[in-house]
């Protein structure tokens, strides 16, 4: 992601709770504790460093779930196809 701190306004501002923060680098969100899903967003660079793959990949930036809760506008940028 590139801007975690939008990402962060945009999930909090749907109800998400942060657990943790680091600035504009890492953002954890806490769980119900019934769900082994976590939602945390992290910097391209970042995340990239943390699984050891390389930071200007060329595969998806996208990850894609499904829920009854009627969808949102993503926080990602809308100036680019998507």
């Amino acid at each position: 992601m590139e801007d975690v701190k939008a990402g962060k306004r945009f999930y909090v501002g749907r109800g998400l709770t942060v657990a943790r923060s680091f600035g504009g680098k890492y953002v954890e969100f806490t769980s119900d504790g019934a769900s082994p899903v976590k939602l945390a967003l992290y910097q391209r660079r970042g995340l990239a460093k943390d699984v050891g793959a390389p930071a200007d990949g060329t595969g998806s930036h996208r990850i894609a779930s499904s829920s009854a809760t009627p969808p949102a506008p993503s926080p990602a940028r809308t100036d680019s196809p998507g």
